[in-house]
């Protein structure tokens, strides 16, 4: 029988949450970064769906409900909790109804099936009313200067409801099957408007009417529109660029060592430090020579390749300096950019200083100046979160297919231009040359020269908005470098480890991806394919959840997140895209007739998280109010209906207990846990943090974290990626990836549990 927790209060400032009944296991210590580890199971052409039913009126489960696709795969009913599931679905994007009888019949469109991955859905299902009929909805689809479009197409998701917008832009659909429902709009033809839909589910009572709807569509610019680099852009928009600037995009990559981290594992000057790592060599590329970090003058970083462990000698070896840095940005980095990640950093060196890159031809010296290779030693605060030295591609890093133009340029450039040779069968590297070393404006927005030369009052409909496009659209804007670790070009076959089609060259974005005109598969090659190789997403044998970073798109698409009834989230639902700092500038939530505008919550303390998901399911109890009211004492600042929202301390504390207990609640039901206190501050103590359990790190982006299971033995505690699948990942599941024989850690999925509990870790032997 499970025991009634008692209420929770606060004691200064600390969240009273549940801790798992048990013994909680030390973190462990590091362990070493690894290799990126054995490929996954062979590509499969199946996967499956899950999820639940409810009642719209009451958010109670539906047993016996049917659950059905389209194009047809097989059938599903309903359990006393309202879960199905279906199995061996063939890769692709479904509609998926429920039906029960004395229930409106309700369709979720868009659901996409992955190779080998389970994609979780919510369905709700309205009761039928016995008099009244299908409902009407009514408004108007305008551009993004307030003008309406006309012949715009406007369809219910899932139904075949529709109507066509009149000479101002105005709708009104009838015969629309009551229920939460989505709008989709499908631009004129011939138009240089883009798709959009409506991001928050309409609900439509049985005979009634919804009236006011408003859905914006974002304009493109023309295949004549070019580049123009963000200088341009800041300009006009001050405000957007001083907060991009200092952004983690803004200073991924650094052409010279200003922003170099952790500079004390680096010698003194004078000094040498072995990192323990072989690589190939500069001179001829062969392997196996051992590399020394050197400074041999003051702030002049180098590599040593060969010889004897003292950098001061340097004739039996070959340095090779440091020309720029990679990365450095996170949680203890250079600007310590909290909620970002652990940082790591990797070394740029100029292909003039790697001899053996002497013979690589280039159109012009100045190409050839602009490239660079990744020196084969990296380092990373990934395990207990002290900067260590790690290798990165220490076997290939002098090969010509991995310069920075050919393996990384298209996700950090922003008008990048290339050339390639094509004699070799290769596809290297001839031409190489950028607007913006880094991402600015127009690698979201597209091409801006139009833009720019636009008169200011039509300045919007020569521009990409990516709020105004489709909830899969503006994730493809993050997903054109967030959804494959190893994403490699559609055309030519492979060859960039990026997005590129050089079929569209003389289209807009000059064989770039633009987002919202383009579809992603046809830029990037095996584009959401669970794949070991050949550009897809490199997951656990699940195909749900990553095993390297940079794949948060595929996790996210097979969410709730994004297939439910209520709202389409994307990335900038949770995250500032300007900033990456933190959550969204702007996050507004609307509570009857009180809107709050939130300014940059943050996950680390629930307050995200509860901004959403207050007042429902098993934070039924809570309130948008509160929620703000606890967000304003944690430092926070919140408007309400435009004005600064300043909560009494009696609403403040009532706020922090209903959390406490409602989160605390949640822990028990689901889980048994009991009480224990919490600091959401604290990431040593992470129980009662969504993200702890919904959120576990499967992704290495530099290196694991390791530690012991329950006998004792090594074993993998977590990397450093947290999934944006949002499901909990139970320690069966981590169990189900052991190998009877010949197993490595590395072979089993961290779960949500194993971070505190040594018992729930499993060992690879």
């Amino acid at each position: 029988m499970k025991t009634k927790i008692p209420r929770i209060g606060w004691i200064i400032g600390v969240f009273l949450l549940m801790l798992v009944i048990g013994c909680k296991g030390s973190k462990g210590s590091a362990g070493p970064a690894g290799d990126k580890g054995d490929p996954g199971i062979p590509a499969v052409d199946k996967g499956s769906i899950s999820g639940t039913v409810k009642d719209a009126a009451t958010d109670n489960p539906i047993e016996g409900a049917t659950v059905e696709t389209s194009p047809v795969t097989s059938t599903a009913i309903t359990n006393s909790t309202g879960a199905f599931i279906i199995s061996n679905a063939p890769i692709g994007v479904y509609s998926v109804t429920a039906t029960k009888s004395g229930y409106v019949v309700y369709t979720l469109t868009g659901v996409g099936v992955a190779a080998g991955g389970t994609t979780s859905v919510s369905l709700v299902i309205a009761a039928e009313s016995p008099v009244l009929g299908p409902g009407i909805i009514t408004g108007t689809v305008k551009n993004a200067v307030g003008t309406g479009i006309q012949s715009a197409t406007v369809s219910v998701e899932g139904q075949s409801a529709s109507a066509i917008t009149d000479a101002s832009g105005n709708f009104s659909i009838s015969n629309v099957t009551p229920g939460f429902v989505y709008l989709y709009v499908a631009k004129p033809a011939g138009s240089s408007y883009l798709d959009g839909e409506t991001r928050n589910g309409i609900y439509v009572a049985a005979g009634g009417t919804v009236s006011g709807v408003s859905i914006t569509l974002s304009s493109r610019p023309s295949d004549f529109a070019t580049f123009i680099g963000g200088a341009q852009c800041a300009a006009c928009h001050t405000t957007e660029n001083s907060d991009e600037s200092v952004s983690a995009h803004y200073h991924s990559i650094t052409s010279d060592t200003s922003r170099m981290i952790s500079l004390g594992v680096w010698p003194s000057v004078g000094g040498t430090v072995d990192p323990g790592i072989t690589a190939n060599s500069p001179v001829d590329g062969s392997p196996g020579v051992s590399v020394y970090l050197c400074q041999n003058s003051s702030g002049v970083y180098s590599m040593k390749f060969g010889g004897t462990a003292n950098c001061l000698i340097t004739t039996d070896g070959t340095i090779v300096p440091v020309s720029g840095t990679y990365g450095g940005e996170g949680d203890g980095g250079i600007d310590n950019v909290q909620n970002v990640g652990k940082f790591k950093q990797r070394f740029l060196a100029k292909l003039a200083d790697v001899s053996y890159a002497s013979s690589w031809t280039y159109n012009s010296p100045a190409d050839k100046a602009r490239d660079y290779l990744i020196l084969p030693v990296q380092i990373t605060q990934s395990g207990d979160g002290a900067p260590k030295w790690g290798a990165y591609k220490n076997t290939e890093w002098t090969q010509q297919k991995r310069t920075f133009s050919r393996a990384c340029a298209g996700c950090h450039n922003t008008g990048m231009t290339i050339t390639w040779e094509t004699s070799t069968g290769n596809n290297y590297i001839t031409a190489y040359d950028y607007l913006d070393l880094n991402i600015t404006c127009e690698k979201c927005h597209g091409p801006g020269s139009e833009h720019r030369d636009e008169p200011t009052a039509t300045k919007k409909l020569k521009i990409i908005i990516p709020k105004y496009l489709t909830a899969v659209a503006e994730r493809n804007v993050c997903g054109q470098c967030h959804a494959a670790d190893a994403g490699k070009s559609k055309v030519p076959d492979g060859s960039f480890g990026y997005a590129y089609n050089s079929a569209n060259a003389s289209l807009l974005g000059s064989g770039t991806y633009v987002p919202g005109v383009y579809d992603p598969a046809d830029y990037i090659k095996g584009f959401g394919v669970t794949v070991a190789n050949g550009g897809g997403f490199d997951a656990w044998n699940d195909g749900i959840h990553g095993k390297a970073h940079r794949q948060q798109y595929p996790e996210l698409a097979v969410s709730v997140h994004t297939n439910n009834p209520y709202e389409k989230l994307t990335c900038s639902s949770c995250h500032n895209t300007h900033t990456l700092r933190q959550g969204p500038k702007d996050f507004t939530v609307v509570s009857g007739a009180d809107t709050y505008v939130f300014n940059t919550p943050t996950f680390k303390n629930n307050l995200l998280c509860l901004g959403c998901h207050a007042p429902y399911g098993p934070f039924a109890s809570l309130t948008k109010a509160g929620v703000a009211a606890v967000f304003v004492d944690a430092g926070g600042t919140v408007t309400k209906n435009g004005s600064p929202y300043a909560p009494s301390a009696s609403e403040i504390s009532a706020a922090k207990n209903s959390i406490a207990s409602s989160v605390g609640q949640h822990m028990e039901d689901e889980v048994n846990m009991g009480v224990a206190a919490y600091n959401p501050l604290n990431d040593n103590l992470p129980v009662g943090r969504c993200q702890s359990c919904h959120m576990p790190k499967t992704g290495k982006s530099g290196g694991y974290t390791t530690g012991v299971d329950g006998n004792g033995d090594s074993a993998l505690i977590e990397g450093d990626q947290g999934s944006h699948a949002f499901d909990i990942i139970w320690p069966w599941q981590s169990a189900a990836l052991k190998k009877s024989s010949g197993g490595t850690d590395t072979d089993i999925m961290p779960n949500s549990c194993g971070k505190c509990h040594e018992g729930s870790r499993l060992s690879g032997n």
